[in-house]
């Protein structure tokens, strides 16, 4: 398929421009799932993994959401590494499955300033001319993010590269976004979830035993 002449594929560099002219995304959704290990202590701790959008030399975390739970879970480590597998060696043991456990959250978006990197007339306005500058390199997704929040972006939305479709929100570390995120519901394993193994044997992924 032939992309636009606007879309290129490819990013191009970060320029100056007018805060004042950046479209904020208007229709956030509110709810949300991470997606961590069994011990993990923090399932709303803000990271500086390198990462997409976060880093340690960026001066903010980083919260990485799915839209729903099979998103969150192709974008977690697991699914990660499954995405980096052959075709022939797309296998998970039950008991990484049940190790993992999903969480739901809401936020409010009322008074969050998120971009959506989805929204091309949205790219226009900071001058980045392909979706590519927050997807295919991710040194330069770092450098996008850390603009944008230093123009007061609480947030990033944008599609998964591991899932489709699938929406993600990478939530900046600011006083707007931890004000604006509810405590944090375990609803079950990975393991537990119909919907998210349908998803995996759909993919191919074959489940063995502990």
């Amino acid at each position: 398929m032939l992309m636009s002449v606007e879309d290129l594929g490819r990013p191009n560099p970060l320029s100056q421009f007018d805060i004042r002219k950046i479209r904020w995304e208007q229709a956030v959704p509110v709810d949300w799932w991470p997606n961590h290990p069994k011990a993990y202590p923090l399932p709303l701790a803000f990271t500086q993994t390198t990462a997409r959008f976060s880093g340690p030399d960026l001066p903010f975390g980083v919260l990485y959401l799915g839209a729903n739970p099979v998103t969150c879970f192709w974008e977690s480590g697991l699914g990660r590494d499954l995405n980096a597998r052959m075709p022939d060696d797309l296998a998970i043991s039950e008991s990484d499955l049940k190790s993992r456990f999903q969480y739901r959250v809401k936020i409010e978006p009322k008074g969050l300033r998120i971009f959506n990197a989805s929204d091309s007339v949205a790219r226009r306005s900071i001058g980045a001319k392909t979706a590519a500058c927050f997807s295919a390199d991710h040194a330069v997704s770092r450098m996008w993010a850390k603009a944008l929040h230093g123009a007061g972006a609480d947030g990033i939305l944008y599609e998964s590269t591991r899932h489709s479709p699938g929406l993600c929100l990478a939530l900046f570390q600011t006083n707007a976004s931890k004000i604006s995120l509810s405590k944090a519901h375990k609803i079950c394993s990975a393991y537990d979830d119909v919907n998210l193994l349908a998803s995996l044997f759909a993919e191919g992924v074959s489940i063995i035993g502990r």
